[in-house]
C-alpha cells in the first residue's frame, strides 16, 4: 500500500510518504505546476504494482480522485523543502510598495497647504457667521494678507416692520418717510439700501429712487454702517415729490 495525494491546482498524483507529511505539517509542492498545498486535504491510499516498465498501476479507493486517475503519470517527486530535518515554512515575500520621496511627499504638504488658505480666504465671511469662535483668528489672517472679513449683506434676513409716509401741510409734495428695519439674522448686517417707489391712485410708479445707507444715515444718529443681530433701527426721510401728485408708495429693501 503507498500513500498518494493529488495537486488542487493541476490535479497531478503523486506518492508520499509518512516521513514528508510529519516534515512540513503536510504542505508540499507539486512537481509538475510547482503549487504549494497540503496533501492531508486529499490523501489516500493505493496498492502500487510494478510491471516490465518500471510504472506504477493504481487503484484508488477514493472516488474523487478514481475518475481522474487512468490518463494521469504518477509523480514521485515531493518538494525539496520537505527533505528529512527540514522545518521551513513555506512563505511568500510581501510586494513592497515603492517608497514615496520625501520631496514629493514635502510638495503635497505646501500644495495642501495652499489649497486650504485660498478656501479659508475665499469663504471667510461664512466662517465668520456660522463659526464665530474663529472670527479673531481671521482677523489676524486678515490682517497678514491685508484683507477684510466681509459684512453680511443677506436682504431675506431683513424686514420692514412697518414704515409709514405723512405729507407736510405746510409744503405741498413734500413727506416724511419713516421706515423701521428689522435684522432678523442672528449677526451683524450691512445698513440696506432703499428703494422707494411713489404711485397713483391705480397703484402705477410715478418715480422711483434708491436712497443709500450713507444717504439716509446722514439723517438718524447712528454711529455704526451695520445693524446688530435681532435689532431693529427706524430711518426717516423727507420726501419732495413736487407735483406728481402721489396718492401711495412701496418701499424695498435691497444691497447693490
Amino acid at each position: 500500500m503507498a500513500l498518494v495525494t493529488r495537486c488542487p491546482n493541476c490535479t497531478s498524483v503523486f506518492k508520499v510518504t509518512p516521513q514528508h507529511l510529519q516534515a512540513q505539517e503536510g504542505n508540499v509542492r507539486c512537481g509538475s505546476c510547482l503549487q504549494i498545498f497540503n496533501s492531508f486535504s486529499d490523501l489516500a491510499t493505493v496498492q502500487e504494482k510494478v510491471g516490465i516498465d518500471n510504472s506504477i498501476e493504481l487503484s484508488i479507493e477514493n472516488k474523487e480522485v478514481k475518475r481522474d486517475t487512468q490518463n494521469e503519470v504518477l509523480a514521485t517527486e515531493v518538494s525539496d523543502a520537505t527533505k528529512a530535518g527540514g522545518q521551513d515554512s513555506y512563505t511568500f515575500d510581501a510586494i513592497k510598495s515603492p517608497r514615496v520621496s520625501r520631496v514629493w511627499g514635502l510638495i503635497n504638504i505646501c500644495i495642501l497647504v495652499t489649497l486650504v488658505g485660498q478656501a479659508i480666504y475665499l469663504y471667510r465671511a461664512e466662517l465668520s457667521l456660522f463659526l464665530p469662535s474663529t472670527r479673531p483668528y481671521l482677523e489676524q489672517y486678515c490682517e497678514i494678507l491685508s484683507c477684510k472679513i466681509p459684512i453680511s449683506q443677506q436682504t431675506e434676513l431683513l424686514s420692514i416692520e412697518s414704515s409709514d409716509m405723512q405729507k407736510e401741510a405746510a409744503q405741498e409734495g413734500v413727506a416724511t418717510l419713516i421706515v423701521m428695519i428689522r435684522n432678523q439674522a442672528t449677526f451683524p448686517q450691512l445698513f440696506p439700501s432703499l428703494e422707494l417707489t411713489l404711485t397713483d391712485t391705480k397703484d402705477k410708479p410715478l418715480a422711483s429712487r434708491i436712497f443709500s445707507p450713507g444717504e439716509y444715515l446722514e439723517k438718524n444718529d447712528y454711529l455704526s454702517d451695520v445693524i446688530g443681530p435681532d435689532k431693529e433701527i427706524s430711518v426717516m426721510l423727507k420726501i419732495d415729490s413736487g407735483n406728481l401728485n402721489a396718492a401711495g408708495y412701496r418701499v424695498i429693501l435691497l444691497y447693490p
